[in-house]
């Protein structure tokens, strides 16, 4: 980690300040505080990118101190990371709640909270990078908004998830569908044996994860609060920020999020079954080529066996006429074996004749298998 990165850390054990400042000094620049209170007296002097918060606190607690920071414009984007002796899914979803990006158990490990920082370090160095990118993206959804209905939205979204070719490039359309209806919620999407679940904020954190997990069984769409979840086989969308102080916008986006999510769903088994074809298109073409070779080499063998007969009967015609010679045999005993050997040796032409057939079949059948391979 950069040693300008900052961190706040907020814990009323002294211990575990001490334990936490050993760990990441000198690597960053640590604050500790013993309250959420002396937390917030500093913020007016200087600001962290990073806050790591103990829930249970004197006086105002950890969840309400995240909270107190997401309403703060100057503060919306830093990472919070909560650390507690509780590791329940309830404390997870208040977490999320809250705005918190991870959660951490207590005891952790070292090496457990060096990779959390720096996993929350990479995405504030990212969001910094495309704050200029988002603020010209912004003004262009406003732009979009502007001069399209909530129907054309929807309809120029079905109309790319058409040509969208992975699962996280739809994922990206699905947030920025969301965006442009003003609402911020997480993707989850399921191929096969991958699953990746994004939203603004990134890619596989905690607690979007664990909060995902917990309410993907929980019916086909359902809502909580200020959320709503749409859950099909292969994709759930949860929505953060329903929109309840207008109901008839609010029925509106329902519907077309459950739209989107359902063409999205569809679009997902679609790419599942392509990949599916690749795997056995290659398997095939892979057969074809071990049937190909397997040919060549029967042509190959069934030629050489042809030579070598050939070869063996013109020897036994040489062997037998200088036979004749030394075995004194009678001109009738010489015209007897000579016309047994001829018989045999129209016999074993016939054969070879019938091998010149199978080598011109089997050549044929090589061909037909070159076609296929190349269709």
């Amino acid at each position: 980690m950069s040693q300008s990165f900052k961190v706040f850390v907020v814990d009323d054990d002294p211990v575990v300040l001490e334990i936490i400042r050993t760990i990441l000094e000198p690597d960053c620049q640590i604050q500790t505080f013993g309250s959420a209170e002396d937390c917030l007296a500093q913020l007016a002097a200087e600001k962290p990118d990073l806050f790591l918060l103990d829930i249970s606190l004197p006086g105002m607690d950890g969840y309400s101190l995240c909270r107190q920071l997401k309403e703060d414009s100057a503060l919306r984007q830093t990472p919070v990371i909560f650390v507690s002796g509780h590791d329940t899914i309830e404390e997870r979803i208040r977490g999320y709640d809250a705005g918190g990006m991870d959660f951490i158990v207590k005891p952790f490990e070292p090496e457990e909270l060096l990779r959390k920082l720096q996993v929350a370090q990479s995405m504030v160095l990212n969001q910094r990078s495309l704050a200029g990118q988002l603020e010209d993206a912004e003004y262009l959804s406003t732009l979009v908004m502007a001069s399209m209905d909530e129907t054309g939205i929807l309809l120029q979204f079905m109309s790319k998830l058409i040509a969208m070719e992975s699962a996280e490039e739809i994922a990206a359309g699905l947030l920025e569908l969301m965006q442009r209806f003003k609402l911020d919620g997480v993707v989850q999407t399921r191929v096969g044996s991958d699953t990746q679940t994004i939203s603004t904020a990134g890619k596989n954190l905690p607690l979007e994860v664990a909060v995902i997990e917990h309410v993907r069984n929980q019916g086909r769409i359902f809502e909580f609060r200020r959320r709503s979840v749409h859950n099909f086989e292969h994709i759930t969308l949860m929505v953060n920020n329903l929109p309840l102080e207008d109901p008839d916008y609010c029925g509106r986006l329902r519907d077309h999020l459950s739209v989107a999510a359902q063409g999205v769903d569809s679009r997902l088994v679609a790419l599942q079954t392509e990949e599916a074809n690749k795997r056995s298109q290659a398997g095939i073409l892979s057969a074809l080529d071990s049937v190909g070779n397997t040919i060549m080499e029967l042509r190959e063998a069934h030629q050489d066996n042809s030579e070598a007969s050939s070869k063996l009967i013109v020897d036994l015609q040489e062997s037998l006429l200088n036979s004749f010679y030394r075995l004194g045999l009678t001109d009738n005993q010489e015209k007897f074996l000579q016309d047994l050997v001829g018989d045999f040796m129209t016999q074993m032409a016939e054969l070879l004749n019938r091998g010149a057939e199978t080598q011109e079949a089997l050549q044929r059948l090589n061909n037909q298998l070159g076609q296929l391979r190349s269709n």
